[in-house]
């Protein structure tokens, strides 16, 4: 599995209070389409917060049925294969130092979202919280399209993915 740390701050791991993790999924289906979720102006894959006592694979089969409605087996999910490390000074405005790991996986289904099964939160509802298909071979020139955006967090959300999709690409030339 490769690695990417940002550490703007150069903060040591003895200045951090803690560790929050969570998942993320390149959802790629037999038509080599990608699903992206589309959320207050910006893309993201799938994922979310491991909760506590929870696994990173439990979580993500946790967030693909409440964002997308889909039940995933553990031989449709890939080991992780990418991780970023971020070490956060004063953490969404709280006076913390948290690392922020994000572990990426790679899901293989043609299961489709079923909007009837799903369980978006109140924040992801009012942001117009919903899932489309981007063909691979399109998906980097339409997330690059996001690096412009006026929200920050679109555009850091937006360039992450993006080297994580530089991890998908060599794995596949492989496969």
């Amino acid at each position: 599995m490769n690695y990417k740390i940002l550490n703007e701050y150069n903060l040591t791991e003895d200045e951090m209070d803690g560790v929050v993790v969570r998942v993320k999924a390149f959802v790629i289906n037999s038509k080599n389409e990608i699903m992206l979720a589309s959320s207050n102006g910006g893309v993201q894959l799938l994922g979310g917060h491991v909760e506590i006592g929870e696994e990173p694979v439990d979580t993500l089969k946790r967030e693909m049925m409440e964002e997308a409605g889909i039940e995933i087996a553990n031989h449709e999910i890939s080991e992780p294969f990418y991780e970023v490390k971020h070490y956060t000074k004063n953490y969404f405005h709280s006076s913390k130092n948290i690392i922020a790991k994000i572990v990426y996986y790679i899901v293989r289904t043609d299961k489709v979202p079923n909007r009837n099964r799903v369980k978006l939160t109140k924040q992801e509802q009012n942001y117009d919280f919903h899932i489309q298909w981007i063909p691979f071979e399109s998906f980097e020139k339409y997330v690059e399209g996001f690096l412009n955006s006026e929200k920050e967090v679109n555009r850091w959300i937006a360039s992450e993915m993006l080297s994580a999709f530089c991890e998908v690409k060599s794995i596949s030339s492989m496969s």
